[in-house]
């Protein structure tokens, strides 16, 4: 496949998923009287996101952007398995809780992009997976102040 359609694809996805973002964002509620409420980091996600992809797709569209190049179907395939991460946190966090689906996606980002099982990775991956969302829950949630979104397990 082309790498520019591709690109096309992926940034009309992004679009509706930045559009997605937006709109849970403010069913979250933006504001809490004089604070960020729990739909004010994404909804600043979602608008970014949406910026962005406007931005790439009308390049690609314009041929602002051309490339030579294909890609091979392993590397769309990671893509997807990416996308379909980025989607599965932003439908799977009413459920879970933000720390945990961010885990999850953190888990499928690493084993898409480095599909070892070998020892090493796993004890770096791991980790990673678990210490880094609780840091941005207690960063957000407890220091700033940020409601967090919260699922069936409290985190």
């Amino acid at each position: 496949m082309v790498t520019n359609r591709v690109d096309q694809l992926f940034a009309f996805f992004l679009i509706g998923l930045g559009c997605y973002i937006v709109w849970t964002g403010f069913e979250y509620g933006y504001k809490r009287d004089t604070t960020p409420g729990p739909g004010f980091f994404p909804v600043i996600v979602g608008t970014v996101i949406v910026a962005l992809s406007v931005v790439n797709l009308l390049r690609s569209l314009s041929g602002a952007e051309s490339f030579e190049d294909s890609m091979e179907l392993s590397e769309i395939l990671k893509v997807a398995v990416i996308t379909l991460g980025l989607l599965g946190v932003v439908l799977l966090t009413e459920y879970l809780g933000l720390t945990i689906a961010v885990s999850l996606l953190m888990l499928i980002v690493g084993f898409t992009a480095n599909p070892s099982h070998e020892r090493g990775f796993l004890l770096r991956l791991l980790p990673l997976c678990i210490i880094f969302p609780l840091f941005l829950k207690i960063s957000f949630g407890t220091f700033l102040d940020i409601p967090i979104p919260v699922g069936i397990f409290g985190l």
